[in-house]
């Protein structure tokens, strides 16, 4: 498999990354197994977050006892509740991964203007802090909002940024990548597949074979799945003018509809989490019950009582770029929800 080089840090990688996001949804011995089996194949890139519930610490159950010959990434989304907030966060992190040290930490989901200047006012130095007694070893960003990331990656403080990219959500193509490279800041990957929408799972994957994405990080529930897409990267098959097009027509009605998470329409009057609300939709709403989504549906149950608030103002509507019918959705995933209650 190709190795990549992460920005100027010089570290390489192999190009598939193991992403933790869904190790919740396995069992302790699933999971362990799910990790050896990553490592077995020289899959050396662990990305993981505070806020993926049990991620960090079953990936602990296994990194913590191995020489350090991976690379594992983590962050935290608490510099928006404040400084002792976030620094609690990280010490949580490095005790659940049960390591000394973690290569790549950060902020996660920093998609508004506000948000990176929470971010630059206080959280940054702590982490500056963590740097010097060799706590970790580089700042990492990540979010939604092209624009943010690279107004981000422009104050020269962050060594590597995490964004959205696929055959659906091409923004990246428009600054992002190029001032990523300029920079020397390293690049990694979230939502290859659109966060599980697109069906041609082998395709979505080797589009980004026709670019210099930096390390591409899907997230990964089963051995089974982990070994097709290391298959798929191992064998690095460039797609065809003729699959392109199959796969841009694939996903040509989900294009209309799906949510960037650009968050452009929070906050919300009635503490709605939008992005979260397009997300479950499009995963769940007149799709058939299998485990991902009710899974999913689990996770929008911890969101009835904020949907119940809704009164349909519009203003979400008003501010969205691509013109997403919030309310409708919000009503729609309330009675998903409700008929799987009842």
């Amino acid at each position: 498999m190709k190795n990549v080089t992460l920005g100027n840090t010089g570290i390489q990688v192999r190009e598939l990354g193991f992403g933790a996001m869904y190790l919740p949804r396995a069992s302790v011995e699933e999971s362990d197994n799910m990790i050896v089996r990553a490592l077995d194949l020289g899959i050396n890139y662990f990305d993981t977050a505070s806020a993926y519930s049990d991620s960090e610490e079953k990936l602990g159950r296994i990194l913590s006892k191995r020489d350090r010959d991976f690379i594992i990434t983590s962050r935290s989304i608490s510099y928006k509740m404040g400084l002792d907030a976030f620094k609690k966060d990280f010490d949580q992190s490095l005790c659940r991964l049960g390591l000394d040290m973690i290569d790549f930490y950060g902020f996660h989901a920093v998609n508004q203007p506000d948000e990176l200047k929470k971010v630059m006012e206080g959280p940054l130095d702590f982490l500056k802090e963590l740097k010097e007694k060799g706590k970790i070893k580089h700042i990492s960003i990540t979010g939604h909002n092209v624009v943010t990331m690279i107004d981000a990656l422009k104050t020269g403080e962050f060594e590597m940024c995490m964004f959205p990219f696929n055959v659906i959500e091409r923004e990246p193509l428009d600054g992002l990548v190029e001032t990523a490279a300029v920079l020397g800041v390293a690049t990694s990957i979230m939502k290859p597949m659109a966060g599980g929408v697109i069906d041609s799972k082998a395709l979505a994957l080797r589009f980004f074979f026709n670019y210099k994405a930096g390390v591409i990080t899907p997230g990964m529930s089963s051995i089974q799945e982990l070994e097709q897409n290391f298959d798929i990267f191992e064998k690095r098959e460039l797609l065809s003018a003729r699959e392109l097009k199959s796969l841009e027509d694939e996903v040509a009605v989900l294009g209309k509809e799906f949510c960037r998470r650009c968050s452009y329409c929070m906050p919300c009057p009635n503490g709605i989490m939008i992005p979260f609300v397009h997300m479950i939709h499009m995963k769940c709403f007149e799709k058939e019950m299998d485990d991902s989504v009710s899974y999913t549906l689990k996770l929008g149950q911890q969101m009835k009582p904020a949907l119940e608030k809704c009164d349909e103002c519009g203003k979400c509507f008003e501010k969205c770029p691509y013109n997403l019918s919030t309310p409708k959705r919000v009503k729609e995933l309330l009675e998903l929800l409700n008929s799987m209650a009842s």
